[in-house]
């Protein structure tokens, strides 16, 4: 195997997990809006004040962290299988 199809086969793998993580990562926040929704709703029907909670920064740092997570996986990733096949290009 060499370098350039090891970085080929790194890089298709990162692009399919980060399209995973971004559809997982809408689908949590759709979660969310549906549950904010609901709980403005009951908060109406119950003539109370409803105050946000103002996630956003959480909700940030959920999506950069675990793209940062994922994206030094693949690095690491990378690194390794390219020093395996230089170690093992050189015993030959």
């Amino acid at each position: 195997m060499t370098e350039e199809n090891i970085k080929k086969i790194v890089k298709r793998y990162k692009l399919l997990s980060s399209f995973w993580l971004f559809v997982f990562l809408i689908i949590v926040l759709l979660a969310n809006w549906a549950l904010i929704d609901s709980n403005i709703r009951n908060h109406s029907e119950l003539g109370l004040d409803y105050h946000s909670s103002q996630d956003g920064f959480i909700w940030g740092a959920i999506i950069v962290g675990l793209n940062v997570v994922l994206q030094l996986f693949f690095y690491s990733l990378e690194k390794i299988l390219l020093f395996l096949q230089q170690e093992s290009s050189s015993s030959n």
